[in-house]
């Protein structure tokens, strides 16, 4: 008989484990050493749980001696049984395994315990089995009866134990759960894209859940959606796995994008049909019972699972689930049998119905971006139209306003350049019918021709502005002597400026390697009666605004360029500045600069317009620069023509 006292003590040191161990694997390991003490024993094992297809909710205690040969208790893990046949109220006492006949409960245990003596008890709380006790020798040993009753005693206590140890794992499993709503509902209000979300909520279920990988398949369907899903009809889709879960990994891989047609895949086809019910599936049997288990895609291989939980995502168009469309599958994968709790099976729909939702919401709201991306840029577009054609409208709207100011300008200025000399024409008439003498007619005669001749200008610079705006200007390139052409022109204009004191000074430069003597002719291929008009213009113009008795210098220089050899004219006076101002529309028709310094009337204002034009059609550039000096105090005004050297093809 076993001492009552030992008993009472055993079951004190019991209730003080309990109460002072961390962590229920600790409390059990803890059992089992003091257990073995007690015993004198090898070895100790406990097993907390009885479920024969969920091995999370087995627990192990173990302890074994200094000396004694390792233990397997993870082997059991691989072999769970049920309560049946760990039952028995009565202690079970093997004093020699090696003498007595096989027996499944001894060997599945001796898989964990390779003992030879082997004393073993189930655990009882509240009428139900929840735990096994075993206490082992590796030599031979006769268990009395004191042993096997204090065992029993004992089993009372450990009994309880594995009972608060089974209370905390449903305490962490529910701490688990409720972490997982609350991470990913925070996750889901953070989160800025789909594939975040999808990530979270597969990786934040597979840890809750304590499976080992997870997939989430979505369907693209080849054919319109069906109303109703029928058992005898299968549509033509894709499934896509969009988001993969490994539990090897701290964080969820990167999609593998692998896809496959849904007929390919059995496990697929038939949870689509078992829709809007999840498919659960505990081990690896049911796998392999499936019709054409070839055909399952590399990541549903039997050989490699044993557990499988598949809940559809719903798209539901109304409230009827069973019309829902499958939008696809939220995946848990687990390489050992497990099976699926209601309350796990309930969470993982909560988790698949947020999934959908946040997968409608998203398809959603790309369709409305989309919509209100279109009708963006389609105003956007609109918008660019009526800017551009409102812009058009203002520009011909001032390009029409400024052809009316010139037309109004044109004919003003025409109106007085034809008038003027009309109505001294006129008066010259009548003087010349009241002329008392022959001297006085001739003077009228002289100032009627004068302004006839005026008149005979103005109309055929117009006439010449005109033909070469429409490109009907007759051109006659020729080779021409630079030098001959300014030299007729200076010897005029030297007579004309002698009342003023003007001198004209020429000079001539070549910027060229070649042993030609600045007497040697400066050639050029041009019009000459264009070269002759422009050049008379510019001496006109420039002695018109020079000051008295000043020099007015036309410098030509031949230029050496890889594009071609160039002529450059260059006419400075002194006078009468221009300003920027002025610059800028100089060239323009009918536009003056300035007031004349010698008292003779203004100019038609067509004269450098007409030197632009006939400039542009010798294929050259004029410029014009205004500085003014300090020493005299007066301005440099220069004129620079640039003009192509043209050889005549031989």
């Amino acid at each position: 008989m076993h001492d009552p006292a030992e008993s009472h003590q055993i079951g004190r040191q019991m209730i003080q484990l309990i109460v002072t161990s961390p962590d229920p694997q600790t409390m059990l390991s803890r059992i089992a050493r003091k257990l073995g003490e007690i015993f004198r024993v090898d070895a100790c094992l406990i097993i907390a749980g009885t479920s024969p297809a969920d091995t999370r909710q087995i627990q192990i205690g173990f302890w074994q001696a200094a000396d004694a040969s390792e233990l397997r208790p993870d082997a059991l893990l691989l072999h769970p049984v049920g309560a049946d046949v760990l039952a028995g109220v009565e202690p079970l006492a093997i004093s020699d395994l090696q003498e007595t006949e096989s027996d499944f409960t001894v060997d599945w245990l001796q898989e964990a315990l390779p003992v030879r003596a082997l004393l073993k008890i189930a655990t009882h709380f509240q009428g139900t089995v929840n735990g096994t006790i075993a206490i082992g020798n590796f030599q031979a040993r006769e268990w009395t009866n004191s042993e096997k009753e204090l065992l029993k005693i004992a089993s009372e206590s450990v009994a309880i134990a594995i009972s608060q140890a089974q209370l905390q794992q449903q305490a962490q499993t529910s701490c688990r759960y409720q972490t997982l709503l609350q991470n990913l509902n925070q996750g889901i209000a953070r989160a800025s894209d789909i594939e975040s979300i999808l990530n979270l909520a597969l990786t934040e279920t597979a840890k809750a859940l304590q499976v080992d990988g997870g997939l989430i398949l979505m369907l693209k369907y080849k054919e319109p959606l069906f109303k109703s899903r029928s058992l005898q009809s299968l549509p033509k889709a894709k499934a896509q796995i969009v988001c993969q879960y490994s539990g090897d990994a701290d964080s969820p891989e990167s999609p593998s994008r692998s896809s496959f047609d849904l007929s390919d895949s059995v496990l697929c086809q038939k949870a689509w049909k078992n829709a809007p019910q999840p498919l659960a599936i505990a081990e690896q049997g049911e796998l392999l019972k499936m019709r054409n288990p070839r055909e399952i895609p590399g990541v549903f291989q039997p050989e490699a699972l044993s557990a499988v939980l598949m809940v559809p995502l719903l798209g539901s168009h109304s409230g009827d689930a069973e019309k829902s469309v499958v939008l696809g599958f939220f995946v848990l994968l687990h390489p050992q049998p497990r099976s699926w709790r209601t309350d796990e099976i309930e969470l993982v729909k909560w988790v698949g119905t947020q999934v959908s939702t946040a997968i409608i919401h998203d398809k959603t709201l790309r369709q409305v971006q989309s919509l209100v991306e279109e009708r963006t840029a389609q105003l956007k577009w609109s918008l660019e139209v009526q800017a551009k054609l409102s812009e058009k409208m203002r520009q011909q709207i001032k390009e029409l306003r400024r052809l009316n100011q010139l037309k109004d300008e044109f004919l003003a200025t025409v109106s007085d350049n034809f008038k003027h000399p009309l109505t001294k024409m006129k008066m010259a008439i009548k003087m010349l019918n009241i002329a008392p003498d022959s001297h006085q007619r001739q003077r009228y005669l002289e100032i009627l021709e004068s302004e006839c001749a005026k008149e005979i200008n103005l109309v055929n610079d117009l006439l010449t502005l005109q033909q070469l705006e429409s490109n009907q200007f007759n051109f006659h390139p020729q080779k021409l002597d630079l030098k001959d052409i300014i030299s007729e022109l200076a010897q005029s204009f030297e007579q004309e400026w002698e009342d003023r004191g003007l001198t004209l000074t020429v000079d001539y430069h070549r910027e060229t390697a070649s042993k030609s003597s600045p007497s040697s002719p400066l050639t050029l291929y041009t019009d000459p009666d264009s070269l002759k008009r422009i050049l008379q213009e510019l001496l006109m113009n420039a002695g018109k605004f020079a000051d008295p008795d000043t020099i007015v210098c036309l410098d030509a220089t031949e230029k050496i360029k890889p594009q071609g050899n160039q002529i450059l004219l260059t006419l400075t006076n002194l006078g009468q500045g221009i300003s920027p101002e002025e610059q800028e529309y100089i060239f323009d028709k009918f536009r003056r600069v300035g007031g004349d310094t010698d008292g003779s009337e203004r100019g038609t204002g067509l004269g450098l317009a007409l030197v632009k034009s006939l400039v542009e059609h010798l294929n050259g550039t004029i410029e014009v620069s205004s500085c003014s000096t300090d020493n005299p105090p007066t301005f440099v005004t220069a004129f620079t023509l640039t003009l192509p050297q043209f050889q005549p093809q031989q």
